[in-house]
This record gives structure tokens, C-alpha cells and sequence, in this order.
């Protein structure tokens, strides 16, 4: 049933894919209230995902590994943290600087189709060593704390933004160009990719009890 499953999120994704260049008169694109309130939603909805997972586990779950090379719980939120702070930087400080690409709309992707090739757990890739866990958060408080002050500059920030994030694009590692408000979903949907990671964590018989 699984990778029914699995074929059928792989689907999705192309089928979205494939429909990234629109007929040239097609409405442009802007930022829009509906936008902030989706990605608000998603943030806060995450936000709370996260907190619940970590929240009252004992260092012996914390630091579980189910088996060599496999990450622990307190390293796949090691991981979240670090990279929304990376990905963030990067739309605020180049991102939203970058001049508008003329003829912006035929390098169009879908939405559905950026949080479905983030979210899809079923491909597989490396981090950079930059966002590889180092064991820089010792406790669960401090992974608490330090998700809440990142996830909140991101709430902040999306809140207060006034600019089109839909006028300027950046490269995206796995889904070419794609707009600023995007990048924002692809974030935060790294977040949720790697919180069903953590989840599985705690699915392996030997998970300590407490």
C-alpha cells in the first residue's frame, strides 16, 4: 500500500510540473493577502507540530538512533533549525533584492507542485555540510528555543512583508526558478519533511519508553 502510495505523490508532482508554463496571456502573478494568510497558517500549523514532537522528551529519545547513519531526533531538529534560518536569510537578504526577470510568469511552477517535491520523503538527498547536524543545541530547551526564535522571525517577516514576492526569483535546487513566496513555502516545507522524519524516529521498537 505504501508505494501505491508513493507512485501516487510522484504523480502529483510531475502532473504539476508539468504544467509550469502558462498560455502567454495568461493574468500575472502578484502576492496576495490570501498568500501571507496560507503561509501563515502553514508556519503556525508546523510551529505547533514541532513543539508537540519535541517537547517533554528525555535525553535518552532525544539522542536514539535507530541505526548507523541515521539521525536522532535532537539532529533532524538540529537540522529544521538551522536550515529555515539559511533559507530565510537567503530570500530576505538576496532573494527579494534580486532584480525581476523579464518575462517572469513562463518560468512559472505550481505551488502544489514546490511543497509536493519538498514534502515527497520518497527522494532522497544530501545535506549541504553546512546544515548537518553538529550537536550545537545540547538540550531540549535549547532546540526549543532556538526553533521558536527562527520560526518566529519567520512569522514576523511574513506578517510585515509588504513587497511582491511573486516579481523575483531565485534558483531552487531542486525545482529551478521558482518566485520568493515560493521559496517561503519550500522552507517551510522542509520543516514538515523533516518532522515526519523525526515522527518515524519515534515509530522504531527500540525508542526508549522515557
Amino acid at each position: 500500500m505504501r508505494n501505491y502510495s508513493v507512485a501516487i505523490l510522484l504523480l502529483l508532482a510531475l502532473t504539476a510540473l508539468a504544467g509550469a508554463q502558462p498560455p502567454a496571456a495568461k493574468t500575472p502573478v502578484v502576492f496576495t493577502e490570501k498568500d501571507r494568510e496560507t503561509a501563515l497558517k502553514y508556519l503556525n500549523d508546523t510551529k505547533a507540530d514541532f513543539i508537540k514532537e519535541v517537547s517533554g522528551l528525555s535525553d535518552a529519545q532525544l539522542n536514539f538512533r535507530a541505526a548507523p547513519g541515521r539521525w536522532t531526533i535532537a539532529e533532524v531538529a538540529e537540522h529544521i533549525i538551522l536550515s529555515e534560518g539559511v533559507i530565510l536569510n537567503h530570500i530576505t537578504n538576496t532573494g527579494m533584492k534580486s532584480t525581476p526577470l523579464e518575462g517572469k510568469d513562463n518560468y512559472r511552477v505550481r505551488d502544489v507542485g514546490v511543497m509536493l517535491a519538498i514534502t515527497n520523503r520518497a527522494q532522497k538527498f544530501q545535506a549541504p555540510e553546512v546544515l548537518r547536524p553538529a550537536s550545537r543545541f545540547k538540550t531540549r530547551d535549547e532546540l526549543l528555543t532556538n526553533f521558536e526564535k527562527v520560526r518566529n522571525t519567520s512569522i514576523e517577516f511574513m506578517k510585515n512583508n509588504k513587497a511582491d514576492m511573486r516579481n523575483t526569483f531565485m534558483e531552487n535546487p531542486m525545482m529551478g526558478m521558482i518566485d520568493n513566496f515560493q521559496w517561503f513555502l519550500f522552507m517551510n516545507g522542509h520543516a514538515d519533511r523533516h518532522l515526519a522524519q523525526l515522527k518515524e524516529v519515534k515509530t522504531d521498537p527500540a525508542y526508549p519508553k522515557k
